[in-house]
């Protein structure tokens, strides 16, 4: 134990304290190496298996008191198993624990001992898994325990009960989901009774929901993997207990707010003796398993610098904890390095912590921080993690345990009795008619409201008298579904079924919706099921950015929300019922009246949007496989109606995308399904030739692959039209895929015709300034050919693919040729163009199911 006179901490002798003395404490012990192999934890893998921990109890927080290894006799002796996860009941009399027992040999990874959760009972000083039917317990990785205030557990597991029944809803195999990264089962939130019965899932996160904590309103406080795309960060959200009023709370926005700018994540909270939360701010790969501890001021923020409305923030939302300078870089800190900790409920501003002094190593003697000089440069010793009471008030710390060579010490509980949080009975606001129907609500004020800014003049767009539908930018609004995808042992997705792009992986669409003219959208939505947002143009082509945080509504409930936000915008967004936000853009009806200039016949009551006072007259909108909309604002008696729009996949003569049929009478497990070879190819194919209906000669041949492939209709080698080829032959880019697949979508060479060959044209290269170039040799000067002349440089000629994997309004090139000015006008219906805009919007994968896949 290395603290000298000069550290900036003042150890003391234990003290007499009834807490001390009388109140048990348990922890966690691992070893830093095993088999040579280095403990690291990984916060996107909840499942990985770090052998050798062991969970140790101590009678009291003397230095000196008796321990006890709780999980030794489980066990053979020597075995390594793994331990983490620890919760205390708020009577102290229970602990929690998630145990996974040893690795069996030669046996596959999927036939390996899962995560489980176990109890000790402290009076009986017994240890029980918390399932005892042990096929039962097997059914899942079980994880992150919490106890509810009326006795039941909150956990994280990869059971996916909701998800799975989901699936065969969806007319697919049941199966254990992977998480985006494909890497690992996905955990979500799960609730059982006390005596691990009558297990239900509670979340619907296509990645990990972790770490659930009960804070003092009854509201559990969580960890979210938002891994969507491009995204990968742990945020923190909020839900009811029965998980309603599901809701990102805090750190899209904050995760470079670590020591020196680093990259932190947002892991398991610390609720505080006053209620407030605290987290150990740590990143992916803690150098030296440290962390910055933080006290968190949720009430006032939604990021570190970003206050909820009507709040003012003096300084960060984030501030230290302790009052000495720890943080989470792999700097040396004087004041040493803390691992983990917890919060003594007894008001005296104390805490458990896993404590490791500042150690380092000269010349191969290691020396405490404050025997060398602080500019020294010298190399951090091993950690050495112990047992402490710090004193936040006195400025003090008293050993508890402590550290010892190679094994770190983690997770310290306190078996002290605490008040539990508050009972939140199941959200009274959930309508039984929708539940029986497994949907929900989702009800938007204005999507052109951006943190309580309309970005458009709202009053003219929702006045018929002063524009019309096609004058407005927004007109639908596309639901999507991330496709949960298999294991390899159900089933193998190869990488080619993705397509040119991975970052969607595979989508389903669950329908769109009318967006009213003043931006508001009430629609009926499936339950239980992630999905994101698109807002459309009048062309069903998506003009917002690619929404990455998945939405799920429990079946009954209802989602208002103000509008939509920009990737770069801080404002507090997507917060129910608008909490913390700036008001909405929108203020609705002003008085139990007709809408300025609208129809006399539609009578708002006092805020309502337009989408909610259509509901509630009409009732309330279901998704559609189509891009349709009526006219019910305008005065007939002012001016005619906007034209009705209505086009629907339902019109395409090639083979329909599945699930179609579905929406004929719309049920929640309706989903649209589109794949290239399926869905797409046939387009290109498609007989578009047009006959003299007197004569039956042909005037024209539209059909795409007429034009565009490397032969004419009489088996005659070409150059095809546009440098496009539209066949279905293998690509010489991934065999897997169709010519015109990657034609379409990916950089390709101009070619040219050389005898009956088509090969890449070259040209020859320039400079910045437009000066040929020439070969040359080391030194500069010009190589010759055989008769004397300069060797030109000759470099391929690049073709700019016509269509964006992901963007149909940034497949403008493609989409031209069909408008009004176009020279392919006509030649798709509009059915074909809405058919394209859906396919590349939500990723132009190749397929969109791994069971459509053909076996390999």
């Amino acid at each position: 134990m290395l603290v000298a006179c000069k550290a900036d901490i003042s150890v003391q002798d234990q003290p007499s304290d009834p807490i001390v003395q009388e109140i048990a404490l348990t922890f966690v012990e691992r070893p830093l190496l095993v088999d040579d192999e280095r403990y690291q934890s990984n916060l996107f893998d909840p499942s990985a298996f770090n052998p050798g921990a062991r969970l140790l109890l101590k009678q009291n927080a003397f230095a000196q008191s008796a321990e006890t290894d709780l999980t030794a006799s489980l066990f053979p002796e020597n075995a390594l198993y793994d331990v983490k996860d620890l919760a205390a009941s708020p009577d102290g009399t229970t602990l929690l624990f998630a145990l996974r027992a040893p690795q069996l040999p030669n046996v596959a990874d999927e036939l390996q001992p899962k995560w489980d959760l176990w109890r000790y009972d402290v009076a009986s000083k017994t240890v029980s898994p918390l399932i005892a039917d042990t096929q039962l317990a097997q059914r899942g990785h079980d994880i992150s325990p919490a106890f509810l205030p009326d006795g039941r557990i909150i956990f994280s597991s990869t059971r996916q009960i909701i998800s799975r029944q989901i699936l065969l809803d969806e007319f697919k195999p049941q199966y254990t989901a992977l998480d985006e990264d494909l890497n690992s089962p996905a955990f979500n939130l799960h609730v059982m009774n006390g005596d691990g019965s009558n297990i239900t899932q509670l979340s619907f996160n296509l990645s990990h929901d972790l770490y659930p904590v009960v804070l003092d309103d009854g509201h559990i406080l969580y960890s979210r993997w938002d891994n969507q795309s491009d995204r990968s960060m742990l945020n923190w959200y909020r839900m009811r207990p029965d998980g309603s009023e599901n809701q990102l709370i805090y750190g899209w926005h904050s995760h470079n707010r670590g020591a020196e700018q680093s990259a932190v994540e947002f892991t398991k909270a610390v609720v505080l003796d006053d209620g407030t939360v605290s987290l150990a701010l740590a990143g992916v790969d803690a150098p030296y398993y440290n962390s910055w501890p933080q006290r968190v001021a949720l009430a006032l923020a939604s990021d570190n610098e970003q206050a909820l409305a009507g709040e003012t923030l003096n300084m960060p939302a984030q501030t230290p904890l302790f009052p000495w300078a720890f943080d989470n870089t792999g700097r040396a800190e004087r004041a040493g390095a803390v691992n983990s900790y917890a919060a003594l409920k007894d008001g005296t501003g104390r805490y458990l912590v896993s404590w490791s002094p500042c150690r380092v190593v000269q010349q191969e003697t290691i020396l405490s921080c404050a025997q060398v000089a602080e500019d020294a440069g010298l190399e951090s010793a091993e950690p050495l993690y112990g047992l402490w009471l710090f004193d936040t008030q006195k400025q003090t710390q008293v050993p508890v345990r402590p550290g010892r060579e190679g094994l770190l010490v983690t997770e310290p509980v306190v078996l002290q009795p605490y008040t539990a949080g508050a009972f939140l009975p199941v959200n009274p606001l959930l309508d039984t008619e929708l539940a029986a129907q497994n949907a929900a609500v989702l009800d938007i004020r204005s999507v052109y409201d951006f943190a309580g800014v309309a970005e458009v003049d709202i009053a003219r767009l929702s006045d018929p008298m002063q524009s019309t539908a096609t004058q407005r930018p927004a007109r639908f609004l596309r639901l999507v579904r991330g496709v949960p995808l298999p294991p390899e042992e159900v089933l193998d997705t190869p990488d080619f079924a993705f397509g040119v792009s991975r970052r969607q992986l595979m989508r389903e669409i669950l329908g769109t919706v009318a967006v009213e003219p003043d931006g508001s959208v009430q629609v009926k939505v499936p339950a239980n099921v992630p999905f994101n947002l698109a807002v459309l143009n009048g062309e069903g082509q998506a003009v917002s950015a690619l929404h990455q945080q998945w939405i799920t509504l429990r079946p009954g409930e209802t989602l208002s929300c103000n509008g939509c936000h920009t990737p770069q915008s801080t404002a507090p967004h997507g917060r129910v019922n608008g909490e913390g936000e700036t008001p909405s853009a929108n203020a609705g009806a002003t008085g139990f009246a007709a809408f300025p200039n609208a129809n006399p016949q539609l009578l708002a009551q006092p805020g309502e949007t337009m989408a909610q006072a259509a509901a509630r007259l009409n009732g309330i909108p279901e998704l559609s496989e189509a891009l349709q909309y009526l006219d019910i604002w305008t005065d007939p008696a002012r001016r005619a109606p906007d034209a009705a729009v209505r086009i629907s996949l339902q019109d395409l003569t090639t083979t329909l995308p599945g699930g179609l049929e579905c929406f004929s009478q719309w049920l929640a497990s309706c989903r649209l399904r589109i794949d290239y070879p399926t869905h797409i190819q046939p387009l290109w194919q498609q007989d578009r030739r047009r006959f003299d209906p007197e004569s039956n000669e042909l005037i024209a041949d539209n059909t795409c692959v007429s034009c565009h492939s490397r032969t004419d209709a009489n088996g005659n080698s070409r150059v095809p039209i546009a440098q496009l080829e539209l066949d279905a032959e293998p690509s010489d880019l991934q065999a897997e895929h169709y010519r015109s697949y990657r034609e379409l979508l990916s950089a390709d060479n101009e070619q040219e015709l050389v005898g009956a060959v088509l090969v890449d044209r070259l040209v020859q290269a320039t400079d910045a300034d437009g000066n040929l170039l020439f070969v040359t040799d080391g030194a500069g000067n010009l190589v010759l050919d055989d008769n004397g002349n300069p060797i030109p440089v000759m470099v391929t000629v690049a073709v700019t693919p016509a269509m964006r994997a992901g963007s149909a309004v940034g497949s403008g090139t493609f989409f031209s040729l069909f408008g009004n000015t176009g020279s392919h006008r006509g030649y798709l219906t509009a059915a074909e163009l809405k058919l394209l805009a859906d396919w590349l919007d939500i990723g132009a994968q190749y397929y969109n199911s791994p069971f459509a896949v053909p076996e390999q």
